[in-house]
């Protein structure tokens, strides 16, 4: 008998995703706190812009999670987002914010790069990049950490809306699956396949006894700007 679910639990919150013929699943997901840490780090920098009044928009593999998952994308640690390079100015002002929160950020012509170590050992990487239009067409592109020419057509991102993400909610282009297919991912048929784990990559020597509390209970002064809104949002 075909199994029509693909059920997982992250953070202690159960999932579960309708698979059809479309979408097929064969892979164990990435390790759980490195999957929350991509979480806290999308919560952090979605308050961060909302706050400045920036907009942005998930793109690449984050923004598959969100198709996909209506959240973090639980096959794909990369974090990739995208703004308006006329948001440069603005650069100066975040820039002085992420410090004093903790994180290391560096900024060039193309991108922002963020990145912090969360629970002492996981090491997250959050990549922005920068939309420009070349004089008389209505494309955007940007290039991505990799150098590859990503472009859209303008009404693909814009207007940019907010989407249901996890536990909140989080910027997202206007034409979801245009975005998508300008990303070079075939809708018709996404295959998450068996391939090998690079989790060790990304956590630096876990501690095996420790649960994801005791790891917060530790950072917890640099997770408190990023849980604090749930407390005073209203239900």
């Amino acid at each position: 008998m075909i199994n029509d679910k693909y059920n997982y639990t992250l953070n202690g919150i159960e999932h579960e995703i309708i698979l059809n013929h479309n979408l097929k699943i064969d892979q164990t997901p990435i390790n759980d706190k490195i999957l929350v840490s991509n979480k806290y780090m999308l919560k952090y920098v979605n308050d961060l812009f909302d706050y400045n009044g920036i907009d942005y928009s998930l793109v690449g593999n984050t923004l598959l999670g969100l198709y996909i998952f209506n959240g973090i994308n639980i096959f794909n640690s990369t974090l990739e987002i995208c703004t308006l390079d006329s948001n440069f100015f603005k650069k100066k002002k975040i820039e002085e914010e992420i410090k004093t929160d903790g994180f290391d950020i560096i900024i060039t012509d193309k991108l922002i790069k963020i990145s912090t170590i969360f629970f002492d050992k996981i090491k997250v990487i959050i990549y922005i990049y920068f939309l420009y239009n070349d004089i008389n067409d209505y494309l955007l592109k940007y290039m991505t950490y990799d150098n590859k020419l990503i472009t859209y057509q303008f009404y693909d991102i814009f207007p940019i809306k907010k989407s249901k993400f996890e536990e909140f909610e989080i910027s997202s282009p206007n034409k979801i699956e245009k975005a998508l297919e300008s990303y070079n991912f075939n809708l018709n048929y996404i295959t998450f396949s068996k391939k090998k784990n690079n989790d060790k990559k990304i956590i630096e020597e876990i501690e095996k006894n420790r649960t994801i509390n005791e790891f917060i209970k530790d950072n917890i002064s640099k997770f408190i700007s990023i849980v604090k809104p749930y407390f005073y949002n209203e239900p």
